[in-house]
This record gives structure tokens, sequence and C-alpha cells, in this order.
């Protein structure tokens, strides 16, 4: 017996405008901390070169600083992409993994950092 979701059903071809919003909006929410951790990271990577310190130290840096928001962003992509989501659908799943990857490394590391 075929299950069917109650409510009204997307019409082929029309967007989905609430997802639509619902992404940008999680988009404008993560642009100020990503703005900072990029921001946090040209600063480090500007003064420990200026210090004297290794190239591969300043590569490890930028790989330490996107880790967060990439997976963040990979691993909603990775959801999306299992259920099969539509891409009005799983624009606003991606957009929440970027900023749940970008909040987490925030708080959990460049907020304390910067004081």
């Amino acid at each position: 017996m075929a299950q069917s979701i109650p409510g009204p059903q997307s019409v082929p071809g029309r967007r989905n405008r609430l997802a639509l919003a619902l992404g940008a909006g999680q988009l404008l929410l993560a642009a100020p901390m990503l703005a900072t951790i990029a921001t946090a990271g040209l600063v480090v990577a500007v003064m420990g070169t200026a210090a004297g310190g290794p190239a591969v130290a300043v590569v490890l840096l930028a790989l330490l600083l996107a880790a967060g928001p990439l997976l963040g962003l990979g691993l909603a992509y990775l959801a999306a992409r299992l259920r099969g989501l539509s891409g009005d659908v799983a624009f606003p799943v991606v957009a929440f993994g970027l900023l749940l990857g970008t909040t987490v490394e925030y708080v959990a590391w460049i907020g304390p950092a910067l004081g």
C-alpha cells in the first residue's frame, strides 16, 4: 500500500520560494562568521610569515580554518544527495550545513581566540 504525504504537493517546474528564502537567509547568517574566520586566518598567516614561520604552518592553518565550514557543507551535501532531494529543497539543507559548520568553528575556536 502506497503512502501519501498530506498537505500541498509541489508542482513540477515551479520554484519553492520558501525553501529558497530559507537557504538565502542561512547564507546571510553565515557570511559575517565566514568573513571573520577568513580575516583572522589572513592576519595570522601574514603575522606568522612575517615572524619567520615556515610556509607549511601557514598552509596547515588555512586547512584548519577551512575544515569546519567545508565539513559541514560536505556532510549536508552528502545527506541531500543520499536522500534524493530536489534542488529547491537541497539548497537550504546545504546552506544549513555550511551555517552549522561555520558556527561550530566560530563558537568553539575563533570566538574565544579573538576574545
